[in-house]
């Protein structure tokens, strides 16, 4: 616990990272809202029109935002000899990692909030009230931990700073194969439809729409949080084990 009290004072010590990306969610919301929500009239919209529809992206992006602050963190203690010196500790190695990553969660959660609190002042409709609002932070909170348990178990493996920004680079190209910013029935490209149907973010955001304008069947979600859940624990699994080869 004290690991973990020390990972989450460093954040709120270097608030920039974790505020940049709340603020380019929202700027990214708002930019591709006023230029693409012209189209919000369709009837793929459904009533919230399409600021609902987009909203999740903004979710999505923030835990990639966030999601290179643990391996960041890790290094930072690894070049200082802080790892060298808590070697000598009882302390089980397990708990270096997990501490940054607990972190981590702590800033997306905080960020998801203000996003939702953003959304709904906007009049971002929230189809089941507090249900819908604790099942968008669920998804968004498990997303954010699977970036940046993958991005710390990179991280400790290679014992370079670039192999934590890999996790981001790697994933960032599957937001824009999926149904981002158009529903499948407008996508007009053959190739990118069948994409969308194998990529997992393409749940992950639908079941978010689910729970904000019901325009996503309820199957969906149920895909979103199982793949979620089993993303988040093959990262965190993936990170923990990686600390018996930790680089100090």
């Amino acid at each position: 616990m004290l690991l973990v009290e020390r990972a989450i004072l460093r954040t709120l010590r270097r608030p920039a990272a974790p505020l940049g990306g709340l603020g380019m969610s929202l700027f990214f919301l708002a930019v591709y809202s006023a230029g693409i929500g012209g189209v919000g009239f369709l009837p793929q919209f459904g009533d919230g029109g399409y600021l609902a529809f987009l909203f999740p992206m903004s979710l999505v992006s923030l835990a990639m935002g966030s999601a290179a602050g643990a391996g960041q963190s890790l290094y930072d203690d690894m070049v200082s000899g802080y790892f060298r010196r808590l070697y000598l500790s009882p302390l089980h190695r397990w708990t270096f990692v997990a501490a940054p990553i607990a972190a981590d969660a702590v800033a997306t959660g905080l960020g998801s909030l203000g996003i939702l609190a953003a959304g709904l002042l906007f009049g971002v409709p929230v189809r089941f009230g507090a249900m819908s609002v604790l099942g968008l932070l669920l998804l968004s909170l498990l997303w954010g931990v699977t970036l940046s348990a993958f991005s710390a178990g990179v991280m400790i493996r290679t014992g370079r700073p670039e192999g934590a920004r890999i996790v981001t680079s790697t994933v960032f190209p599957l937001v824009f194969l999926s149904t981002t910013f158009m529903p499948r029935e407008l996508i007009t490209a053959h190739w990118l439809r069948a994409v969308s149907w194998a990529n997992p973010v393409t749940y992950l955001l639908e079941g978010m729409r689910y729970l904000l304008a019901g325009t996503a069947p309820a199957e969906y979600l149920l895909i979103g949080l199982a793949f979620s859940f089993a993303s988040a624990g093959a990262a965190l699994a993936y990170a923990l084990t990686g600390t018996r080869r930790v680089l100090v």
